[in-house]
């Protein structure tokens, strides 16, 4: 019964169809299914916490959500290109263990030669191929050994999965058996004793000592021979380490090394005889897995899936029970070879997210306050790992598949294998669309039993590859698990539900068709024990892990992310990893690893990395809490549990590495407890002294154990301290104090009071040594300031109080600091005067001798240093001599530098003074720019500040003017000049336009220039007229433009110029030749010639004439009706039907419309409107012929009125109509009565020809007799009506031949079924048959001669022809049966009883012709046979047998037999 839950209670309903199709084949039982209401579904971790106790004992769940819970599809996958993966769905389960057959060869070799003394000398050949011993050996592996496969006979099984699913047959099995127990059985023995007791004996270390090593080598014979040779330290392929030679294995057949305690899983001990790495193991051509695949579409996709799942159940509808069925019989190998595709762990943050998401593109039939709303739904699988609640919330980093979801495309049959979650996680899952999904949960109480199943199950695959359930590509039957003793339930997930895993849970399922779902991982409080589980896992088989499950604690615990029920579960962890660690530590203390130092600070200490811990060079794990270290390898860690697998070193020589004292992670136990508010028992067995109990009672109480070992050496260093305190300061005893201070700093709170005194020697050594430094300083000799020690530096250190230690030159220091504070007093006086030059040298060479460097010293140097350079300056500002090389602002700013430094320079006067005059000359040049500008008064300001040399802009102005000035006015006169000449008028323009452009753009208005643009302006449009002119004789103007162009001569006054009179000349001659051509235009015939002659009078005019461009037209236009007109003139003037291709009417009537525009007198219309007459006419006539053919057409469907009297009729019509088709033809056109008038021909002619075939006396005046009809002649004819679109079956004439055919083909059947009756019928029956067939309307000679023929009566029997058991006597030419005779083959010359004596002994031979025996005779038919023709029962038959009258002409044979005989 399924379980349905709602509001958090398990109810009992009726179990809904889909289940009961699940539970059919393989009865497996159903796991819960839940339906939240919309007030549970609000907070998925509060109701997954909810159901807990009830699901987690399923290991799995569905939670259908509320109805109103719809979430749109964010995802446009139409135009996203997914990738996929291939997956072997019969290799699931039924696959042999990937294996290298070399490496078998050598180790069974290796075996024969050492334990048997032989060698396999050939190779094995098993049903015509080489028998693999590898696959066979690893095949009966699977079935549980020999004695297992010969008890349950399983060779035909073991022979199917060595080869892909071939049969064998029962005699292949034995000699299978006997092959694998003759080369294979001692083999398995010892392959089993080696893997049994792996303690009994070593192999071969990689190395004995560090300068040789011995290695056994092979040689041809039976014997080895060992060399000594240069040794190479092996390094361990896993962690890189060359030390520890005497636990790495060599593989014997790479010569590669590892560690033992490196392997995944690592082992115990060395294992005995041989051992072969992974890789030489396996292949990589047999290595299975998921293979990538395309990449595609969603609709290539789709096309795929529809592709494959018609394949299997066809395009009807197909129950679930069938589809689950099936794919357990493809997983157990008896389903056939299957692939298929699936787009799975697609990552959502590079493909998109079915759900939506903020900052995702919205599709437009999706409202915006849906979008938003599902956008921050908690069950929007985006948002649900980082709820509030979750454990993931801590991490920092987004991790695919973990805290991103993942995209799943499936298809039929698409997999997801046995597994569980990363860090056993829960995970969660929802189905988009599509079609269902099946799911398959065992709890993770019985993940040990479900691993022991199936390693059990698949030994050899195991074997193979020890962490194969990491692999997910690997499927084992829920039948399977059941028979032993595994809880197993399924689940089906629809579209639109989430299903659930819980931790620890194995999981597995297959898709029944396309559909699309989302996955990720969350993880509550609860979990956080099934996290260190999950964490020792991957430290077992040496896989690195996802986060770091400690830091995750930390973090979790530092947060107080907890309520008070998970405070429970993260205290109980943390209990956990605090005794781990608390005694690992101890042990490394008691190994005699003292030293220590803190770790590094995670770069974000509130959230979880995953890149920022080291990890274990051996088991690969995140190393937050502590690490062991050593220089001879400083760039790798170890944990503390293999930490003397890291190198070689002594103990004292390696280093604690540690984030946290056990002080401090007790703490974080105190305080999650405090938070959460509840003790557990192990809290109250775990509580500590806290930090404030005092020294002398932490280290004088009385303890056990490791408490007790290091309060007394912690008891001296305090006392050792103490006195150091008290004493003067000495570097070497504070360093050997702090040395020795790392053995205790990580412990607990009972090392509290070191951690305090360390602080205090930590401070005291660094205040000490840097009073030292700076003493050394002080009273040493420095060069340069950057050796020298600050004042600030040394007032901070003499503020300290009280201070740390007792140093010896703590006074002497404190004396030079009031030195230097009295010097740095009497800078500060300077500095406030105005001093010169000297002064502030003076003063800056007393404070460089100061043995203590002050900050004045600086500001010193940088005023002196400025003074210097504003001197520099002003004196070449003074002294300049080329002008203008100063600018006013340059100056300007030199007198504000000069003034604000407050220092005495002698070149200050100066520097005003030049200021003055510098003003003046500006303000002079303003006055002249405000007004009225002449030539005059700007040369004689540019004259008077000539040698000025400061540069004032205003002056650099009327500079640049004058210039412009001068350089226009010599452009203006010389421009002028070649006007007048008459130069170049295209040169002439460009110069006045670019003179009149500066004049007008120079910015400013000179007397001179105002007075000379008009006249500029002038010119120009002289020139730009005569310009005009001279274009007319480049290239014809229009006549306006030459109109035009005279009139604006006229207002210039230059029409007079020769240039002008020359095309007033020519604009004469334009109007004349317009006035002629209007004149022709206009009359009532326009001929053609006329036209032509006004084109070539036209040529010598240099204008461009108005009516010239339609007179061209005209011309044109008439040319163009001609060409296109010429087939039908001459179809007009031929009127023949050989043209190659018939003309259209259409165009024919658009010509002689055409033909009315013409503007031109021709005679070719006339023909064309002739032609289009007879056509109308024709078209005409040919309507009313139609009429009549289809009226007698139908005339014939309902009544018999075409008989052979109104032939003549008919036949007359079909003349008329095929003459209107020809003359048609003549006319050259094509017209669409064409086949109208071809169908209606044949239509009649085969109107004629039924009449002819139906009538019962064709014979007439018109139609040749032809007699009676053949069946094939009828079909014929009813096949060609069929070709011509008419169906028989409508015409009453069509009717009686279809009954002529009916008739004749019932004949016809009857008469071939009784000549292959083999006398069946009576004679009578027979001879009435034929006379039937002779009365028949149709002729059916064929089959009246068969008749004729099986009426005639041979043999004994008097029984019809039978050509295959039938022989004819030589003499007489009668017909026997063989059988009748006893004749057991055809002899080659027969002679019957009435035609030779009673007895002849003859030799039959045989007629290779006549003959049907097989070729290889038997001994009867090999001897000489005797021929008793008057036996006693021929005796019988010839005796009472009528006599026959014998004749000289022989029986007639039948040389030729119908096709129906054969």
């Amino acid at each position: 019964m399924c379980l349905v839950m709602g509001n958090g209670r398990v109810k009992a309903v009726e179990k809904r169809v889909l289940d009961q199709k699940l539970r059919g084949s393989y009865n497996v039982p159903s796991g819960p299914v839940y339906y939240p209401t919309e007030e549970e579904f609000k907070d998925p971790l509060e109701y997954i916490y909810k159901i807990k106790p009830e699901a987690e004992v399923y290991g799995i769940c569905k939670i259908v959500p509320p109805n109103s819970w719809k979430p749109p599809f964010g995802l446009d996958l139409e135009s996203v290109k997914f990738p996929t993966k291939t997956q072997e769905i019969h290799r699931l389960q039924f696959r042999p263990a990937s294996c290298n057959s070399k490496t078998f060869q050598l180790e069974y070799n290796r075996f024969l030669e050492d334990h048997l003394g032989k060698k396999l000398k050939k190779k094995l050949v098993f049903e015509g191929d080489e028998l693999d011993l590898c696959k066979l050996f690893n095949a009966v592996k699977r079935f549980g050994g020999y004695d297992k496969v010969i008890k349950g006979k399983k060779w035909g099984e073991v022979y199917q999965f060595m080869s892909s699913g071939e049969k064998i047959s029962k005699c292949a099995k034995h000699v299978l058996c006997q092959l694998y127990k003759e080369h294979l059985h001692d083999f398995e023995n010892y392959h089993n004793r080696m893997n049994a007791d792996p303690a009994k004996g070593c192999k071969q270390r990689c190395s004995e000592s560090r300068s040789s090593k011995k290695r056994k080598r092979r040689c041809d014979g039976k014997k080895s021979k060992v060399e000594n040779e240069e040794v190479v330290d092996q390094a361990c392929e896993q962690c890189k380490s060359d030390k520890h030679g005497e636990v790495m294995l060599l593989c014997d057949s790479c010569n590669k090394g590892w560690h033992i305690y490196c392997l995944s899983p690592p082992l115990k001990h060395i294992p005995l005889g041989n051992w072969y790495c992974l890789e030489c193991l396996n292949t990589d051509e047999e290595t299975f897995g998921f293979v990538p695949g395309k990449c595609l579409l969603l609709e290539d996709f789709k096309r795929i899936a529809d592709r494959a799942k018609r394949k299997w159940f066809g395009s009807g509808s197909v129950s679930r029970t069938q589809i689950e069925k099936k794919f357990w019989e493809i997983v157990e190998g008896s389903g056939g070879e299957v692939e298929v595709m699936y787009g799975n762990d697609l990552d959502t943050s590079v493909y998109g997210s079915g759900f939506p998401r903020v900052g995702d593109k919205r599709p437009e039939s999706v409202e915006e306050n849906i979008w938003d709303e599902y956008c921050g739904s908690p069950w929007n699988l985006n948002n649900l790992p980082k709820l509030k609640g979750s454990m993931l919330q801590a991490i920092r980093h987004n991790i695919n598949g973990v805290t991103v979801p993942w995209l799943y495309l499936g298809m039929l049959f698409s997999s997801f294998c046995w597994h569980f979650e990363d860090h056993c996680f829960y995970s969660v899952n929802y189905l988009h669309w599509g079609e269902a999904k099946c799911w398959y949960g065992v709890p993770g109480s019985a993940a040990s039993a479900f691993e022991k199943v199936m390693r059990k199950t698949l030994p050899d695959l195991f074997d193979a590859q020890p962490d194969l359930l990491f692999q997910l590509v690997t499927m084992l039957s829920p039948t399977v698990l059941q028979e032993n003793k595994v809880p197993v339930y399924t689940v089906l997930q629809e579209p639109g539900n989430f299903v659930i895993t819980f931790p620890k849970s194995f999981h597995a399922g297959f898709n029944f068709g396309l559909n699309c779902a989302e996955a990720v991982n969350f993880a509550t409080a609860d979990w956080l024990p099934h996290g260190g589980s999950g964490a020792e896992l991957y430290r077992l088989y040496r896989k690195p892990a996802v986060i770091s499950h400690e830091e995750l604690l930390c973090v979790v615990a530092k947060g107080n992310c907890c309520n008070s029920e998970g405070s429970i579960h993260l205290k109980k962890e943390l209990l956990r990893i605090y005794s781990k660690e608390k005694n690992w530590r101890e042990q490394l203390w008691k190994s005699g690893i003292l030293r220590s130092s803190p770790m590094f600070l995670p770069e974000c200490p509130d959230s979880v990395g995953i890149d920022e811990d080291p990890t274990c060079i051996i088991c690969q794990q995140f190393l937050h809490l502590s690490a062991i270290a050593c220089n001879c390898r400083p760039s790798v860690f170890a944990c503390l549990e293999h930490w003397k697998h890291l190198c070689e070193c002594e103990p004292t020589k390696l280093r604690l590495v540690y984030r946290y004292t056990l002080a401090e992670l007790d703490r974080m136990v105190q305080e999650v407890e405090k938070f959460g508010n509840c003790k557990t028992q192990e809290t109250k067995i775990s509580q500590r002294p806290s930090s404030g109990t005092k020294r002398s009672n932490a280290l004088n109480k009385k303890q056990e154990g490791m408490q007790v070992s290091q309060a007394r050496p912690a008891d001296n260093w305090l006392l050792r301290a103490s006195k150091v305190l008290d004493d003067v300061f000495s570097s070497a005893e504070y360093a050997t104090l702090l040395k020795e201070a790392e053995q205790f700093l990580w412990a607990g709170s009972e090392m509290d009071c070191v951690r305090d005194v360390t602080k205090s020697l930590i401070k005291a050594k660094i205040w000490a040594e840097a009073v030292s430094e700076c003493l050394s300083k002080v009273e040493g000799e420095a060069n340069n300031d950057s050796q020298k020690v600050h004042l600030e530096v040394i007032d901070e250190l003499l503020r300290v109080n009280p201070v740390p230690c007792f140093h010896s030159g703590y006074l002497n220091l404190k004396d030079y600091a009031e030195e230097a504070g009295k010097l740095s007093e009497k800078v500060d006086s300077a500095l406030s005067s105005i001093p010169t030059i000297t002064q502030l040298e003076l003063l800056h060479s007393e404070v460089s001798s100061s043995p203590i460097a002050l900050r004045k010293h600086e500001i010193l140097s940088k005023k002196i240093s400025s003074a210097k350079v504003l001197a520099e300056r002003a004196r070449l500002y003074l002294a300049g001599t080329k002008p203008p090389g100063i600018e006013l602002d340059a100056l300007f700013k030199l007198k504000s530098e000069i003034l604000e430094l407050q220092v005495q320079l002698p070149e200050t006067e100066g520097i005003l003074d030049l200021v003055k005059k510098s003003e003046s000359a500006r303000d002079k040049c303003k006055k002249v720019l405000s007004g009225s500008l002449s030539l005059k008064n700007v040369e004689e300001l540019v004259h008077e500040f000539d040698s000025f040399t400061i540069n004032i802009p205003e002056l650099n102005i009327l500079r640049q003017y004058h210039v412009k000035t001068l350089s226009w006015m010599s452009r203006f006169n010389d421009v002028m000049v070649d006007g007048r000449e008459g130069k170049d008028q295209r040169k002439l323009i460009n110069d006045l336009s670019s003179l009149l452009q500066d004049g007008a753009s120079l910015g400013f208005q000179v007397f001179e220039i105002v007075e000379g643009l008009p006249l500029v302006e002038v010119e120009l449009k002289n020139a730009s007229c005569r310009e005009k002119a001279l274009t007319i004789y480049a290239a014809s103007k229009s006549m306006d433009f030459i109109e035009k162009l005279l009139s604006e001569a006229v207002v210039l006054h230059i029409e007079e110029d020769e240039l002008f009179v020359r095309i007033s000349e020519i604009l004469s001659k334009a109007r004349c030749w317009e006035e002629r051509a209007n004149s022709i235009i206009l009359a009532s015939e326009t001929q053609m010639d006329d036209l032509k002659d006004l084109i070539r009078m036209s040529v010598n005019i240099d204008a461009v004439l108005p009516s010239r461009k339609g007179i061209e037209n005209t011309i044109l236009s008439a040319e163009t009706w001609l060409k296109k007109s010429e087939p039908f003139l001459f179809a007009a003037s031929s009127m023949s039907s050989s043209l190659c291709s018939l003309l259209e009417l259409p165009v024919l009537k658009d010509l002689v419309s055409q033909s009315k525009s013409l503007n031109v007198q021709l005679q070719e219309p006339r023909i064309l409107e002739t032609l289009l007459v007879n056509c109308d006419r024709w078209q005409c006539d040919n309507h009313h012929l139609l009429q009549e053919t289809e009226g007698l057409l139908n005339n014939a469907k309902i009544d018999d009125v075409m008989d052979i009297k109104i032939l003549p009729k008919v036949m007359d019509l079909m003349t008329r109509v095929e003459s209107a088709r020809k003359y048609g033809l003549s006319l050259g056109l094509n017209f669409d009565e064409l086949p109208k008038l071809q169908a209606a021909s044949l239509k009649l002619g085969w109107c004629c020809k039924t009449i002819t075939l139906s009538s019962s006396s064709p014979s007439s005046e018109l139609l040749e007799d032809i007699g009676k009809p053949s069946l094939q002649q009828i079909q014929q004819h009813l096949k060609e009506g069929q070709t011509l679109e008419i169906l028989p079956e409508e015409y009453y004439l069509g009717k009686r031949l279809m009954e002529l055919k009916d008739t004749g083909l019932e004949w016809a059947k009857r008469a071939r079924k009784v000549v292959t009756d083999s006398g069946a019928l009576a004679l009578e029956d027979v001879l009435e048959l034929i006379s039937e067939g002779e009365n028949l309307p149709v002729n059916a000679e064929q089959e009246l001669q068969a008749l004729r023929a099986r009426s005639m009566l041979h043999c004994i029997c008097r029984k019809p022809y039978k050509s295959r058991f039938m022989v004819s006597c030589s003499q007489c030419g009668e017909w026997y049966h063989t059988f009748c005779v006893k004749l057991h083959w055809r002899p080659k010359a027969y002679v019957c009883s009435a035609c030779c004596p009673p007895l002849v002994e003859f030799t039959p031979q045989i007629d290779p012709a006549r003959s049907t025996e097989p070729e290889t005779s038997s001994l009867n038919q090999r001897r000489k046979r005797k021929v008793a023709t008057d036996a006693a029962v021929d005796d019988l038959r010839w005796k009472t047998r009528k006599r026959i009258k014998r004749i000289a002409k022989r029986s007639p044979e039948v040389h030729i037999l119908p096709w129906f005989f054969t």
